[in-house]
């Protein structure tokens, strides 16, 4: 069996998991499909590398199209060198083994930046992240490797990725977007290490049997592995065993839980977007906007002494910000109205919403004295189940809120709906602010109304469970 040409993207695959790397030549069928989720994390960190070369501006892309081709790409960017560009984009280099212990291959990367300064080349390598993490100066390291052992002599090498503490006002400041990390004496010193994960991974290939890995830990970090669903089904199928935990109940807990609300209830619920570049005025990369709010409330004629007898009904009230533009100021002065100054806001995980709106007070400081005093008002529908105060068996050990409502409310279900999960409705927002047919707007904002809607219906249904008598809908 021959031994395929080893990438960047390969050999990180291949550090990681070499049944992977297997697979992903041998049979790349069984590849799991790509979600919308992971497309969105390949698209932002192909908009943030492009957006990076413009920190570098006036280069030539050396790439040849995509699928690339990779002896035109390395032909083009040799071609581009000696006519003597300065700033080459996507630079491609090949090398075989040098090693004399490594069986015959080639090693294949593509640098993002290529920079000829004064005193030599000077590599960088763009990640959509807000720092430099482990598997990042593996990365790095291998590129240093291919480029040096291609020929092309390198001064320096760095990372470039986004600034965390940058504050977009105005047009963006590539200056301050991006931070640029030397990481040349760091990958110097992996070197010996790149050859010593290259060679058992090569004579892999020679064997030509896929190797015994069993599932891990190793299969969700740093990222999740698409073969997953082909390693599950390998997964040996034990007979019936027992539940953990039978259900549980405790009703004075609960009732404690009850006592320490103030009605009338706030049911609440945020929705939110996180771009990688700033797209908004006072925000910062992959910082939470909040675009939307749900709010179900128990009629504000219900008195604190009787509120075990007199709940007389619920209404439900909505924000959905309109893009462009940017959602927070609405967002916030629609929903200050509608909390008013007493009664408890109930929220699941609460560390999120409490979060999204200290982040508002911050950016917009004219709120911050109508913000503060939400936070005592704040309460967790989560911390009952969370303490197992009231426990299913077909909660399996989760107390999300899409593991609980399906166990207590069976009848209530996200499966209908054109948005399920929170990641879908990011996305499904994200593209408004794109989006030209009319008809595909109304139906996304459709869509997103219905999601955060059952999000805090499904609350009110819950505490049903946990306090009744409670009313009808």
């Amino acid at each position: 069996m021959t031994i395929p040409t080893i990438s960047k993207s390969s050999f990180i695959r291949g550090s990681k998991c070499p049944k992977s790397l297997w697979l992903h030549f041998n049979q790349p069928e069984e590849r799991d499909e790509i979600s919308n989720s992971q497309q969105h994390t390949f698209d932002t960190g192909h908009s943030v590398g492009a957006l990076a070369q413009q920190r570098f501006a006036g280069g030539v892309d050396a790439s040849r199209g995509e699928p690339w081709n990779v002896a035109e790409a390395v032909a083009y960017t040799q071609e581009l060198i000696e006519q003597g560009h300065e700033v080459i984009y996507e630079g491609a280099f090949i090398t075989p083994t040098n090693d004399p212990k490594s069986p015959e291959g080639d090693l294949l990367c593509y640098i993002d930046i290529l920079v000829k300064e004064e005193d030599g080349w000077v590599a960088y390598e763009v990640k959509a992240s807000m720092g430099v993490k482990d598997y990042h100066v593996l990365d790095v390291a291998f590129q240093y490797h291919v480029i040096t052992g291609s020929g092309l002599p390198l001064k320096r090498i760095s990372l470039v990725h986004l600034n965390n503490q940058y504050v977009r006002r105005g047009e963006l400041n590539l200056e301050e977007l991006f931070t640029i990390e030397p990481m040349t004496e760091t990958v110097l010193a992996k070197q010996k290490e790149i050859v010593e994960l290259l060679v058992p991974l090569q004579e892999m290939f020679l064997l030509g049997e896929i190797p015994t890995i069993e599932m891990g830990g190793h299969c969700y970090k740093p990222f999740n592995c698409d073969f997953m669903e082909f390693c599950r089904q390998e997964l040996p199928i034990l007979p019936g065993t027992s539940k953990a935990q039978s259900a549980n109940r405790n009703q004075e807990a609960l009732d404690e839980f009850n006592d320490e609300l103030e009605y009338p209830l706030f049911f609440m619920d945020f929705e939110t977007i996180f771009p990688a570049i700033p797209i908004h005025d006072e925000s910062r990369p992959y910082q939470q906007i909040p675009f939307q709010w749900s709010v179900h409330v128990t009629s504000s004629e219900v008195a604190r002494s009787e509120k075990r007898n007199k709940k007389t009904g619920i209404n439900h009230y909505e924000f959905l910000g309109i893009p462009p533009g940017d959602p927070r100021r609405e967002f916030i002065e629609t929903l200050l109205e509608r909390l008013g100054s007493y009664g408890s806001i109930i929220v699941w995980n609460k560390t999120f919403e409490m979060s999204r709106l200290r982040e508002i007070a911050r950016d917009f400081p004219e709120y911050a004295s109508r913000i503060e005093p939400l936070f005592d008002r704040v309460v967790d529908l989560m911390v009952p189940f969370r303490k197992k105060h009231l426990y299913l068996p077909e909660f399996n050990g989760s107390y999300s809120l899409k593991a609980v409502l399906p166990a207590l409310i069976p009848e209530l279900s996200y499966k209908g709906l054109g948005i399920q999960e929170g990641g879908a409705a990011s996305l499904s927002y994200e593209q408004l602010y794109h989006e030209e047919d009319p008809e595909v707007v109304e139906k996304i904002r459709r869509d997103l109304l219905e999601y955060c809607k059952l999000d805090t219906w499904a609350m009110v249904r819950i505490m049903e469970v946990l306090t009744p008598p409670w009313p009808s809908p």
